[in-house]
């Protein structure tokens, strides 16, 4: 029997970050809490929580004397407030591309347009999204979801829309066409992960050629 092992099997550069800078302050004597698992990675959370780690539903959730590391799908901005009026400190592990769609999220609210995010609305990277906004804002997560929203008390001040990193490439590539298409000025920032899209090239690839595949993770994981 042959084995194949996918090239881009692992953790991702934003998971990667989170997990070593939590293994790091657990080893410098720090006592930890993660806002919800770290990653979906059962194994994972268990071995940090063998080592001290705590989790952490909520802020108000925190023991005293812990420090927070937020985890790598991000936090709404509201969660920042609450940890800074509860004077806890904070490890931003926030993966910089899921943080940079924050920024564009703020900006949506700035300056008045609706924000428009395709993705799981119950995953936590999404909610961290919808989270830095001020203004009017959709998820979706196929092409006729996103054509549901599309009236005008929706679109009559501009629209953004981005994609939370781990959304499906061909999904969001229709839905990137046909909002073009259909609002010229609408601003669509691609915001998918490049590791989203090498990986899922890759599952499809050996997908073709194999008999059985076998995923190893989470089952909440993106």
């Amino acid at each position: 029997m042959r084995i194949i092992r996918a090239k881009t099997a692992g953790f991702c550069f934003g998971v990667a970050r989170a997990v070593d800078m939590t293994y790091d302050l657990l080893n410098e004597g720090v006592r930890v809490a993660t806002l919800g698992p770290l990653i979906h990675n059962p194994q994972c959370v268990a071995d940090l929580e063998r080592r001290g780690a705590v989790t952490a539903a909520l802020p108000c959730g925190v023991p005293e004397g812990y420090e927070v590391v937020i985890r790598s799908h991000g936090v709404p901005q509201s969660v920042y407030d609450e940890l800074a009026a509860l004077q806890v400190r904070v490890h931003d592990a926030t993966c910089p591309f899921v943080a940079k769609i924050h920024r564009i999220a703020a900006r949506a609210g700035t300056e008045g347009k609706t924000l428009f995010v395709a993705g799981n609305r119950s995953h936590p990277e999404v909610q961290g999204i919808v989270g830095h906004t001020n203004g009017p804002v959709h998820v979706f997560s196929s092409l006729d979801e996103l054509k549901a929203l599309c009236i005008p008390e929706n679109t009559k001040n501009g629209i953004f829309m981005v994609a939370q990193t781990t959304f499906e490439v061909k999904k969001w590539a229709e839905c990137a066409e046909f909002l073009k298409k259909l609002y010229t000025n609408a601003l669509v920032f691609d915001t998918i992960c490049n590791a989203t899209e090498t990986r899922q090239k890759e599952a499809e690839s050996l997908a073709r050629r194999c008999d059985v595949m076998v995923v190893i993770g989470g089952r909440q994981s993106s």
